[in-house]
Formats: structure tokens, sequence, C-alpha cells
């Protein structure tokens, strides 16, 4: 046993100059002790809450600790107490924790995360505690209402080693409420050295119920550009409108001790003249009796606040008059598109009747483009020269007349300028079978933009 002791107090010793942790094999080489040997005392250390482990990699880094061990939890404090697991499971607690926060159901075997602790367990507290886990301590405030009471907690988040070795956290709750309390009756009737500091930043003065100042800061001093002798034990009014100086009255008479402060933001008048926005934060001084004894006013500028939020609310304002303008170019736009959607529609039925005219027509429709390649032919030609209508696509006006060769038509483009009129005359037309019939074609140049097409409309004689 007192050889195991010395060799463990080896590795804390060892442990202590190395911040950033050893592994097994480093404390092992380092201490002449074989490796087993140190798992084992690693092991009872880290059971005991001496030791932390890390995974690096593929390697254990074990580095002392400041944890505390669960069994030794009663011994160290008195107040009441919940043991966290690494899994963010309570696994122990003390009496004093239910009746403390007044919790209805046992908190041992709940998650942090669990309804039944939401009083206590807020977003700040959970984070803290798991940074503890990681063996980081942390300390938080925490006031809480219960039937209407308030409690002040001083809550302790210490890193703690459970019984099983792992590493947990312990959550300690201190009672502070009997403290602020008192403090809170001392700041009430402690004197204007306990009210007041001379060197805040902020306009400070304190006066008696009918205005006569018996305390004044220097930044206060500085906002009325005199000395301090020169304003205690006179009557202070600020310099602002009637309307403002009426509801500073009214505000100081409404505070009590159930309301002891209020806050109020009106203009004033500087001594250089220049005007201000400051907001001012009034708070009644009682006796023990209830009695009002006088004022403590804390003030600031907050002229520049004041300013900006002058100008969002003009940038605020300008957007919305944007918005609507946008909106009314927008209503513009969608009724010129439902127009054109309207327009578009229409000359799709238009086009679906004149399409269906022309296939259902009884005479033979088919035009052909300047060099001579089929542009359409409606479903008459097709039935008329026996060509499927993929068929008739692929053929030529040198297919469908053999009369006319390629000089010839070249010749007719050339005069189509001139023919103004429907041109009738008699010709042949060639059928797929190779049969050769009689027509009688009214033949028509046409124009449609870039497009120029020469339309024949065919009738077998």
């Amino acid at each position: 046993m007192i050889g195991d002791f010395k060799e463990i107090e080896r590795i804390r010793k060892l442990l202590i100059d190395q911040p950033r942790g050893l592994s097994i094999t480093e404390i092992a080489r380092d201490l002449g002790i074989h490796r087993t040997t140190v798992a084992k005392y690693l092991d009872a250390l880290q059971m005991k809450g001496e030791v932390d482990l890390r995974v690096v990699s593929t390697a254990k880094v074990y580095h002392l600790s400041s944890r505390i061990p669960s069994t030794a939890l009663a011994a160290f404090t008195r107040d009441p107490y919940l043991l966290i697991s690494c899994r963010h499971i309570v696994t122990d607690a003390t009496n004093g924790i239910e009746s403390l926060l007044e919790l209805r159901e046992n908190p041992i075997g709940r998650t942090i995360t669990d309804p039944a602790l939401a009083i206590l367990m807020h977003e700040e507290i959970i984070t803290k505690i798991k940074k503890a886990i990681l063996g980081n301590p942390d300390t938080a405030e925490l006031t809480i209402m219960i039937q209407g009471i308030r409690r002040w907690l001083i809550i302790t988040i210490n890193p703690a080693v459970c019984e099983d070795g792992r590493p947990g956290s312990v959550v300690i709750c201190r009672d502070d409420t009997p403290y602020q309390e008192a403090l809170l009756q001392a700041e009430l009737s402690v004197g204007e050295s306990e009210a007041l500091s001379a060197d805040q930043t902020e306009f400070i003065f304190r006066s008696r119920p009918d205005g006569t100042l018996t305390f004044v800061n220097e930044a206060f001093c500085k906002r009325m550009e005199r000395k301090k002798e020169d304003m205690i034990g006179f009557p202070y009014e600020p310099v602002i409108s009637h309307e403002d100086l009426e509801r500073l009255s009214r505000l100081k008479a409404a505070i009590n001790q159930k309301n002891p402060t209020a806050k109020i933001s009106f203009k004033a008048i500087q001594p250089d003249g220049m005007v201000s926005w400051e907001e001012w934060l009034y708070r009644g001084i009682f006796s023990k009796q209830g009695v009002l004894a006088g004022y403590q006013a804390v003030g600031r500028d907050v002229s520049d606040l004041i300013h900006l939020q002058e100008q969002l609310e003009t940038f605020h304002t300008n957007f919305q008059a944007i918005v609507k303008q946008r909106t009314r170019e927008m209503r513009s736009a969608n009724q010129d598109l439902m127009s054109e959607i309207a327009r578009r529609e229409k000359l799709e039925r238009e086009l679906l009747i004149i399409r269906f005219v022309f296939d259902q027509a009884s005479d033979s429709i088919i035009l052909f483009d300047q060099a001579g390649a089929l542009y359409r032919a409606n479903e008459t030609a097709c039935k008329l020269l026996g060509y499927t209508h993929d068929e008739i696509q692929n053929i030529t006006v040198f297919d469908l007349n053999p009369e006319i060769t390629p000089e010839i038509w070249q010749e007719m483009w050339s005069r189509a300028e001139d023919e103004d009129e429907t041109s009738r005359v008699r010709s042949i037309h060639h059928k797929q079978n190779g049969e050769m019939i009689t027509v009688e074609v009214s033949r028509k140049f046409i124009s449609a933009g870039p497009i120029s097409l020469f339309c024949s409309i065919a009738r077998q004689i």
C-alpha cells in the first residue's frame, strides 16, 4: 500500500509539471513504471476526481483536475445542490433543493432540460453546466419568482466526478434572498454615500421633497456649469417646457414605497442655450416609517439616440413611400401584363380557328418558301397527294410539279412583286404513288414580315 501511495504521488507531481497532460505510455516511460500499473493508478485517481481524461486522436491524455468527488459533496457544502452526470442527468440531490425551488417532483433521474427543472435550468445555466462537465467552473446569479415571492440565488457550478469515475458537475444553490432583502432595505435607509456615487458619468443629484439639493456629482456639475457648493442647499428645477414640468411633478407625486422608481424623458435647455434630450430615473427615498425623505435622480443625455430615432422614422416614412410607389408601378405592370396575356390568348384562339379552317378546307393548300421547300400543307393536300403529314414535309415544289424547273421557279419569284392579284392556272401535280393529276391552281405570293411564301391552292379537275 505504501508503494502504491508513493507511485501515485509521483504521478501527481509529474502531471503538475505537464498542464496539457500525458498519455499512459508517456507517464510509464518518464517514471519507469509498467503501463498496466500506471493505468490502474490513473483509474483510481480519476475515480477520486484528481485527474481528467480527454481523447486526442487514438491516445488517452490525462491531466490534473479540480473536480469534486461526489462522495465528498455533503462535506464540501451545506447548501442545496444537484449532481449532474456527463449525460446531463440528475444523479443526486439534497432535500433542501426541492424546498428551495419548491419542486413538485423528485429531480433525480431527470435531464437538465426536463420541464420540472425549468425554474432553475435557464439557458445560461445549462450552458455553464456543460462547460463544468468539461472542467470549467463558473458562477451565476439567478432571480426567480415562487408564488409571487422573489428569491435571489447564487449558483456555483463546479466540475465533479461521479461514483462511476465519469466526469460530471455539481450545481450548488445558495439562497441569497435574506442578504438581498437586507441590502435593499439598506439602500432605502442608508445615507447619500451609499445611494449616490460622485464619479458616475451619468448626471446624479439628491434632493429633499421640496427640491432642495443635498448632493450632486461631478457630471451634474459639468452639465449645469456650476460648482458643487453653489448648488447644495438650493432648490433645483430643470429648465423645461411647462407641459414637461407638469409631467415631472405628477411623476414624483406618484412615487411610493411599492413603486419607488419612475422614468421620464424631456427636452431641457442647457446653460449655453442649447437644447438636448435627457432621460431621468427618479427614485424615492423613504424612512423606516415609510415617510418620503427625498429623491435621488440619475440622468443621461440621449440626444444622439433621439436624433437616430428621428432619422429612423424618416427613413421608415421614405421607405413606405417607396414601397407604395413600387406597389403602384407593379399593379400597373400587372394590369399591362394581364392585358397582354388576354391579347395573346385571343390571338391563340384565332390561330387555332385559322389552323382548323386551313386543315379542313376542301381545296389543297400548300405553302413553299423561296428555295422551293415546303413550308406548310393542310390535311386536304396530304389526302389529295397521298402523303402522311410527316412525309409531305420533305417534298419540294419541283417534286409536286415536274413542269417547274429551278430556272422557272426563280423567274416566278422575280416577277412576284408585279403580281398583285391571285392568278389561276391549270397544272399537274405529282402524287406520292407516281400518278399525275390535273388540277386548277390559284396561286399568290405573300409576305409576312421577313417571311415570303408562295401559296398554291389546288382543286383536282
